[in-house]
């Protein structure tokens, strides 16, 4: 069974308590030399992010349509544009930062917390928060309503896509049933666990069973986004606890017949944690990994089967996501501890030198919450979906919004540039 997509067309108005992972591999290699920040003047856009941002979800903007434990939260989102040329963008939607089904499997103690922190009291959500999806068939001006793609049991979280030749969708989701750590030992099917699901109809429709990865965490989440090997084969970056305890570790793993089945490559694993790991591929073939909270860099010779000692380069930073451009350049998205909001920095040389305007903060590209992920466009840009709050409080959660922008890096590598989303 699949769940329906609606193709209506509406006109758009211009904590997760995550787990942390640690790093260095099982395998681990020689400690490569450490990367370097390049500091330049006068490389951030002139044109702010207020200019330049266009909401596509949010209060009075083409808001999901109500289902029990919708209060409004919508978040975790992530782009991708089709070969077709169709840009779809997944989020989450529910009814807090983390839309855990109701009853609440928390402890007393814990919902209190969470509460003073600012989840709301008595919602009733059956199935917690659920992945959602809106499509754009005229590149951004114009948005679908938003539409379920997978609603289990349990908060199913982070939906991020890659397209294969053939055309088939490959989306990765973690499912969030709530539950105190205590709780998962005695009952194994609270432990939150990353999904797959897959469209073989452009989006139109999704399976409704998921696919479970060989993890060898005891628990894991992935923020994505997927990523097309050369060799044809699919990278998925996960983030877990180890299950004999210990700082949070990332592991990689790939598919090679189109997320049916999935094997464990590694597990990368360091003195502290590694969490929110993203993977990529660099134009020699190299896979480099980015995890949060120190930044650590780890590199792969052989396709993830073995991986450099996990190094730092002075930038802490959280949900970082990494992109390789066409024109070879390595992109990362990020969240900033230091100075806040959604940022970027990019690298000419696989990682080793990253080009910033602060040793310890990449170009601001929205006063946002820090997470956002991104799409390469045909003009080289990047498309970012962001989202404003994380929904920490009950009026943030019901305010919520979703909006892009794209940026353009200097073609001399001097800095950004923030666009609108669209040439309208």
């Amino acid at each position: 069974m699949r769940h329906p997509v609606s193709t209506k067309r509406v006109r758009i108005l211009g904590f997760f308590f995550c787990t942390v992972i640690t790093a260095s591999s099982i395998f681990a290699l020689a400690e490569p030399p450490r990367p370097v920040v390049k500091v330049v003047t006068g490389g951030e856009s002139k044109a702010i992010p207020e200019q330049c941002l266009t909401t596509i979800v949010g209060p009075g903007v083409n808001q999901p349509d109500p289902y029990p434990g919708y209060g409004g939260f919508v978040g975790w989102v992530s782009p991708i544009r089709l070969k077709s040329g169709d840009w779809l963008i997944g989020f989450s939607a529910g009814y807090w930062h983390a839309s855990a089904p109701t009853p609440l499997r928390f402890s007393e103690g814990t919902i209190a917390e969470y509460r003073k922190i600012g989840m709301p009291a008595d919602v009733v959500a059956p199935t917690g928060g659920r992945a959602m999806m809106i499509r754009s068939t005229d590149e951004g001006k114009t948005w679908s309503k938003p539409a379920t793609m997978l609603d289990t049991q349990d908060d199913d979280r982070h939906p991020a896509f890659v397209e294969l030749p053939d055309g088939t969708l490959v989306c990765s989701v973690f499912t969030y049933p709530g539950g105190d750590a205590s709780d998962y030992v005695k009952h194994p099917e609270l432990i939150h666990r990353t999904a797959i699901i897959r469209s073989f109809d452009h989006g139109n429709t999704w399976e409704d069973n998921v696919i479970r990865i060989p993890s060898p965490f005891f628990s894991d989440e992935t923020n994505g986004p997927l990523v097309l090997l050369k060799d044809g084969s699919i990278l998925l970056t996960i983030s877990g606890t180890p299950k004999a305890g210990g700082p949070a570790q990332a592991a990689v793993l790939t598919s090679q017949d189109r997320g049916t089945t999935w094997k464990l490559l590694s597990t990368i694993q360091a003195d502290h944690n590694l969490d929110e790991a993203n993977a990529t591929q660099l134009p020699d073939g190299k896979l480099v990994l980015m995890a949060r909270p120190e930044g650590d860099l780890t590199w792969s010779s052989d396709q993830g089967q073995t991986w450099t000692k996990p190094v730092t380069f002075g930038m802490r930073l959280f949900a970082p996501s990494l992109y390789t451009l066409r024109d070879g350049t390595l992109v990362s998205l990020h969240g900033s501890y230091v100075k806040g909001g959604l940022r970027l920095i990019f690298s000419t040389d696989g990682g080793q030198t990253w080009i910033a305007p602060a040793a310890d903060h990449g170009f601001l590209i929205d006063n946002c919450y820090g997470y956002g992920k991104a799409v390469e466009l045909p003009d080289g840009t990047l498309l970012v979906a962001d989202q404003g709050t994380g929904g920490h409080t009950t009026a943030d959660a019901r305010n919520m919004s979703l909006r892009l922008l794209r940026v353009r890096i200097r073609p001399d590598h001097s800095g950004i540039d923030l666009l609108p989303a669209t040439n309208r």
